[in-house]
């Protein structure tokens, strides 16, 4: 019965990924792409209209703080990674340079996994509206995974969540994903296995033309062996 079970199990899929950070990783299923060209656009354009619109942010004047603007942003947008693990959802911001990029104010790296079943809940938010006094168009989808102690409004009346992962190139096969892999861990009984994830690949168009030219001088070679036996079998029946 174990094994009916698990032949009925279907086939997970995930969008083909370029990060490798997570190459070689124990248990990983599928990494998920972030957009760094949308992120560093939006959250550089934010961190702009926010400095101009704050004057106490206009001090940073004294010590070039805003000569470091936009490569704060790249910095801190291109150390996030995020990928799926039999144990759950693991979303790391790997270390990265701050301030005026000197050593001494660098940022450790942080980790987070948030287990399957932990989770209450994964939503993808979409994009709407403006951010900063209707200065900045909202152009990245946020997702938002929940555990039965988070997605309560705190003190200052936001909703907190357990994980938010904000413009991933793929937010809703990722949503899908993680709730295919809850529901294949509870089939399962909670254990955490490798299940098969097809991952499509995309055919570069480079070698398009030798690989045609290899079909064709593999269907020539066929035809003439398929040619010599036949004629083969000709002669000894005459």
């Amino acid at each position: 019965q174990t094994s009916g079970a698990m032949d009925a199990t279907p086939m997970l899929t995930a969008p083909e990924a370029k990060d490798d950070f997570f190459e070689g990783e124990n248990g990983l299923v599928a990494v998920f792409d972030y957009d760094y060209e949308e992120i560093i656009d939006f959250n550089t354009k934010l961190k702009w209209a926010q400095f101009l619109c704050i004057p106490p942010a206009w001090l940073s004047c004294l010590c070039c703080g805003p000569c470091f603007i936009n490569q704060n942003v790249e910095w801190d947008s291109r150390a996030r990674h995020i990928a799926i693990t039999v144990d759950g959802i693991k979303f790391v911001h790997d270390r990265r340079k701050f301030l005026c990029g000197l050593s001494c104010s660098d940022r450790g790296r942080e980790s987070k996994t948030v287990p399957f079943d932990k989770i209450t809940d994964c939503d993808v938010k979409e994009p709407a509206g403006t951010a900063c006094c209707c200065f900045i168009p909202r152009t990245l989808h946020q997702v938002h995974v929940d555990t039965a102690s988070s997605g309560q409004r705190g003190e200052d009346g936001k909703v907190r969540h357990e994980l938010e992962i904000e413009g991933l190139k793929h937010p809703h096969e990722f949503k899908k994903l993680v709730w295919d892999m809850k529901r294949q861990q509870m089939q399962l009984g909670g254990a955490a296995t490798s299940p098969a994830v097809s991952v499509p690949k995309q055919l570069d168009m480079g070698k398009a033309p030798e690989l045609l030219t290899e079909i064709r001088d593999e269907l020539r070679k066929l035809n003439a062996l398929m040619g010599a036996q036949y004629g083969a079998t000709a002669s000894k029946a005459a």
